[in-house]
């Protein structure tokens, strides 16, 4: 009898003993984890990229420099425009991206008379941050440019629209927990809620075993930013009567269609000013591909093919210099051509909303 009771007690011992090491292991585990998927983001090098730059634009938008604090951080961006006047469109950018990531959105709205706010989140190109932080570090910054914004005198009275893209369409619905003066915010490819969309993702790195950690993640994030952690669009949305206008694709697959978007969320919203589009046109339905024509796609398609039989050319080690006059020969302006109904249903909302 004693053996036995001796025995139960070495096990629950030893069990103990693995239960710390899986915990501990976990919490090390998570912040790699973290650290990995929200590493720092540094802006593309020009000549090595099909993306439009500043560079390419500066004869035609004017631009200034501005910068603002964001907790400890510094963060760095531009008013582009600065003496339009139909409004202030602040767009945030999504993962992977910074300022000059939207510029052809940027245009757009230039171009239909209204400045616009660019910059880089934390951990982003210029921005200062060790790394990105998280999926609610999007509002934060979001928050802090908009208290920037605040403070210029120049923006007195000047209607303030909102513009953000899957990190980026989280911030500009989040944020309306916040006190800000918004008269309307279109958010693309939006998900509703940071937990739901980690465990997304790191269900697809990890499988199964991403809910084993769950409460470390929990914990992980809940340090890291406190009660912004909780904060849910939805939420947020139906805490104002500020018009909001949701797109998404339904065959997205970054912010799932059916899953952790806000569009997934719909039948919550009780704020009766909030707009829903469900981008449904083949190659304009996914995470990434929304705003371009399907004139852009097939030339991407074009271009893609050439791509291709370089690298296949140079078994995937293509010499710099090469890499270079491939990018050379994209017309960027053909590529990044953007949908007119897609922008145009976004702009349409803006001007409906301070009617």
């Amino acid at each position: 009898m004693k053996t036995k009771k001796k025995a139960l007690k070495i096990i629950g011992i030893v069990l103990l003993v693995l239960l710390a090491l899986f915990c501990i292991a976990s919490f090390i585990g998570v912040q790699i984890l973290m650290n990995d998927t929200f590493e720092r983001t540094e802006p593309p090098e020009a000549g090595l990229t099909s993306s439009i730059l500043y560079e390419d634009i500066e004869d035609r938008y004017d631009r200034e420099a501005v910068s603002f604090l964001s907790g400890e951080n510094r963060l760095y961006g531009h008013l582009y425009c600065p003496d339009n006047a139909e409004g202030l469109v602040v767009i945030s950018h999504g993962m992977g991206g910074g300022e000059e990531s939207y510029l052809p959105e940027m245009m757009y709205f230039a171009d239909h008379g209204y400045q616009v706010l660019c910059y880089s989140n934390t951990g982003c190109w210029d921005s200062e941050g060790k790394n990105c932080v998280g999926l609610n570090q999007s509002v934060l910054d979001l928050d802090a440019a908009l208290t920037w914004v605040e403070g210029e005198s120049r923006f007195d009275g000047v209607p303030v629209f909102l513009f953000g893209h899957s990190w980026g369409g989280y911030a500009v619905t989040a944020v309306l927990h916040f006190d800000h003066d918004i008269a309307a915010s279109a958010s693309v490819a939006g998900f509703n809620e940071a937990m739901p969309m980690i465990l997304s993702w790191g269900e697809g790195m990890l499988g199964p075993l991403i809910y084993a950690e769950y409460p470390f993640i929990w914990i992980n994030q809940k340090l890291t930013f406190g009660d912004t952690f909780d904060l849910t669009a939805v939420d947020a949305i139906n805490s104002t009567d500020t018009p909001v206008l949701i797109l998404h694709g339904d065959e997205d697959t970054t912010v799932e269609f059916d899953t952790v978007s806000i569009i997934s969320q719909k039948n919550c919203i009780t704020n009766p000013h909030v707009q829903y589009i469900v981008c449904g046109d083949d190659r304009r339905n996914g995470h990434n591909n929304l705003f371009y024509s399907q004139a852009a796609h097939d030339y991407a398609e074009e271009v893609n093919k050439i791509g291709e039989q370089i690298d296949e050319q140079y078994d995937y080690n293509v010499p710099e210099e090469v890499l270079r006059e491939y990018c050379a020969s994209i017309d960027k302006f053909r590529a990044r051509e953007l949908d007119e109904g897609f922008m145009g249903s976004i702009l349409a909302f803006y001007r409906e909303a301070v009617k």
